[in-house]
């Protein structure tokens, strides 16, 4: 209650003189305009430009300037109009925050100064300047590190919210990470930390691109459950890796079209996680669930064809009953100690995932230790396919030379063009394996790199001090702000990329296996079932079609 007490007392002077009389006791003046060194050592600390609108307001209201003019006339000139302004406009903050708003002076014409006039316009009064530079005023407009510990606000401005836990004298607090002086950073902190509609509008749009992809992921799924030939190997592991990836994807579900439900706690402040928030567990679960389920069959997909073209093997064909128990096996595994850990957590973006305290050695590097040595194979995989049709170029030129009785030279361009055909073979498996690795050691790079920065922020609270003593201060925005707090947050654009990347994995799927012969077996299928319910037994089969490929 310091500075509440020292407002009351200093600013007494101003209910003193502003009461309407006919006479002034200068004594009483004299004792007020004392106060000013003492309120100086005090409330100037937190707010510099505050304290000298202040002064120089009083100073001029108590003591009006005498101007000698043409034929020795003397003018008085009352206190200014604009100076009181100024003292709304650099001490409005202060004083609504000690809950003292009512002592702010009253600038309009009822106010009247010691010689018994009306404030003036500031050609006819006395406009006291300041002895502040410009920049000491930007920099100086609120200094929250000279508040005492243990103040609390009594009002909390826009977009801050009350800390119900805080009391006056004491450290208590909901939040010691984004509360300050009874007033708490909304959840999610992110949407003010960067520029205004940064995250809500860049996050959406990754939102939107992951709900595209668990879209188009339940499409495979349906179409390899319903038509005949997609239940059999090798279709089988497409079917899998088709129902891992929706279940990645659909994590999109729990967040659209409110996504601080996952974000945040119920107060409104805390973010979400196992402890507080059950749908953001939910949601985190069956994103690590899906995450190692989409990596595990995309593994088994590209050493299924390794075995059969390196080692012409149909190893997988019978084990599907071993693929099942590791590829489903060790993401429930992974999943249920994230649970029993309550290692679950909000941390950026739309979703909740493994905290930052276990998400390298619970999930980055399971991840990798997956992905990387299946990218190997599949590059050996495609090498070695690479290295036969060259071979088998080769051959085919020797013995058409040796049929005609020449030998010629090989044509240029013959191992580029067998090269080029290996590629169309295993275009679809190799891009997939490329996004996979991509994907995965982009965000590991990135969470590696960038999001440390968010635990240092955490842990550093003097960077978040400065942050909401910028957005206290009359004049700034949050885009003026976020100036001061984006060297300790992740690049905005960065995080757009890493979450894309993850966002369109359910859409690269569809390109690379949403073949036109999927779209004809529907066709097929669709008719055979009209054919068998008798609807237009005469009709042709490519009559039927609904697609024109």
């Amino acid at each position: 209650m310091l500075i509440q007490t020292l407002l009351t007392s200093a600013l007494f002077f101003s209910v003193t003189v502003t009461a309407q009389t006919d006479k002034v006791d200068f004594v009483t003046v004299e004792t007020q305009l004392s106060n000013l060194p003492q309120l100086q050592a005090l409330v100037g600390k937190v707010s510099p430009d505050c304290y000298d609108a202040y002064a120089r307001y009083s100073c001029s209201l108590a003591y009006p300037k005498c101007v000698t003019g043409t034929n020795n006339t003397i003018s008085v000139m009352p206190a200014c109009t604009s100076s009181c302004e100024t003292v709304h406009q650099y001490c409005s903050s202060i004083f609504a925050m000690a809950g003292q708003s009512q002592f702010l002076p009253d600038c309009s014409s009822n106010t009247i100064t010691s010689t018994g006039d009306t404030l003036q316009p500031d050609a006819t009064c006395n406009n006291i300047p300041t002895k502040l530079t410009p920049e000491e005023i930007d920099a100086g407009r609120l200094v929250l590190a000279g508040i005492p510990e243990g103040f609390v606000m009594q009002e909390c401005p826009s977009p801050f919210l009350k800390d119900p836990l805080a009391k006056q004298g004491s450290n208590d607090t909901l939040d010691p990470h984004y509360c300050q002086f009874g007033c708490c950073i909304p959840c999610p902190a992110q949407n003010l930390f960067y520029k205004e509609n940064w995250a809500t509008r860049g996050f959406l749009a990754t939102d939107i691109l992951r709900f595209i992809s668990a879209i188009l992921s339940f499409v495979l799924v349906i179409s390899y459950l319903i038509l005949p030939d997609k239940r059999r190997h090798p279709s089988l592991l497409i079917l899998n890796l088709s129902i891992a990836i929706f279940l990645f994807s659909m994590g999109v579900f729990f967040s659209v079209g409110n996504p601080k439900r996952l974000q945040c706690a119920a107060n409104g402040i805390s973010t979400g996680e196992m402890g507080n928030n059950t749908l953001c567990a939910a949601q985190g679960a069956i994103l690590i669930f899906g995450s190692f389920a989409t990596v595990l069959w995309c593994s088994a997909l590209i050493l299924n064809l390794h075995v059969h073209t390196v080692w012409n093997s149909n190893f997988f064909t019978n084990r599907y009953v071993l693929l099942n128990i590791i590829c489903w096996g060790i993401p429930t595994t992974i999943m249920s100690i994230a649970l029993g850990l309550h290692a679950i957590k909000f941390e950026f973006a739309n979703l909740c995932l493994v905290s930052m305290k276990y998400i390298f050695p619970m999930f980055f590097y399971p991840l990798a230790a997956v992905v990387c040595p299946s990218f190997i194979i599949h590059i050996g995989t495609f090498f070695y396919i690479a290295k036969i049709a060259v071979r088998e170029g080769l051959e085919s030129d020797m013995t058409q030379s040796l049929s005609t009785g020449t030998i010629t030279d090989r044509p240029p361009g013959v191992s580029r063009k067998h090269v080029i055909v290996a590629v169309k073979i295993q275009w679809r498996a190799l891009l997939l394996a490329i996004i996979a690795i991509v994907t995965v050691l982009f965000y590991w790079l990135f969470y590696m790199t960038q999001m440390s920065r968010m635990t240092d922020l955490q842990n550093n609270p003097r960077v978040t001090l400065d942050w909401i003593q910028c957005m206290l201060t009359p004049g700034k925005t949050q885009n003026m702000c976020a100036a001061v707090i984006s060297p300790h947050l992740p690049p905005f654009s960065l995080i757009i990329v890493a979450e894309v990347l993850v966002s369109t994995i359910g859409i690269w799927l569809f390109i690379m296996f949403g073949k036109r012969s999927l779209w004809r077996e529907w066709n097929d299928l669709i008719y055979d079932l009209r054919i068998k319910m008798g609807g237009r037994g005469g009709a042709e089969k490519h009559g039927e079609q609904f697609f024109a490929l």
